[in-house]
């Protein structure tokens, strides 16, 4: 099994495991994490909410640029719903001051990503957890960015799952220049 199925199969476990409700999507390859997830959760749901922390068009950047292609346009509103796939998501920021923000329900998912700015930063860690309380959507996954760069990983005690997707096979390149670089050992 190469590593994307072994993601994929570890996130739909999660999707359809009723004892679970949050999931930590840790690994290298951002691109590659954003696009399992989306994946797993177009299979299960219909609709669904994306919190960043970022600027919203830069995560639709970052989606668009997984998927390598446009899955979502430039701008992006908090009042306006997107389709992407057979989903409907709404997007906004959990560190932003959006008057829209959704806290789901049980036929909804939440997507936190990126989250690591938050991991690293007491403020912003405790106002995450917080959002992750109100949040209630059936399912919760979060997913880290730079994960070399965070020190904190007091998360992993507030998750019921936690996912390293390892990606030494299929992207032995990524992890080569991480170890070169001395970002990894």
């Amino acid at each position: 099994m190469n590593d994307r199925d072994m993601a994929i199969d570890n996130v739909m476990k999660f999707l359809e495991d009723d004892t679970q409700k949050v999931l930590l999507l840790r690994g290298y390859d951002n691109d590659a994490k954003v696009k399992v997830a989306l994946s797993c959760l177009n299979e299960v749901f219909n609709k669904g909410i994306i919190r960043t922390s970022n600027k919203m068009n830069s995560v639709a950047g970052s989606i668009n640029n997984a998927f390598g292609e446009e899955i979502l346009p430039s701008p992006i509103k908090s009042t306006t719903a997107y389709r992407m796939g057979r989903m409907t998501v709404k997007i906004n920021s959990y560190e932003g001051r959006t008057k829209s923000n959704p806290s789901g329900n049980e036929t909804t998912f939440t997507l936190y990503y990126p989250v690591q700015r938050a991991l690293d930063d007491s403020k912003r860690y405790k106002n995450l957890l917080n959002e992750i309380k109100k949040t209630y959507s059936r399912k919760i996954i979060l997913i880290t960015t730079n994960e070399w760069s965070i020190q904190n990983w007091d998360i992993e005690n507030n998750v019921d799952e936690v996912f390293f997707y390892n990606v030494e096979n299929d992207n032995p390149e990524l992890m080569s220049n991480l170890k070169n670089n001395g970002a990894i050992k």
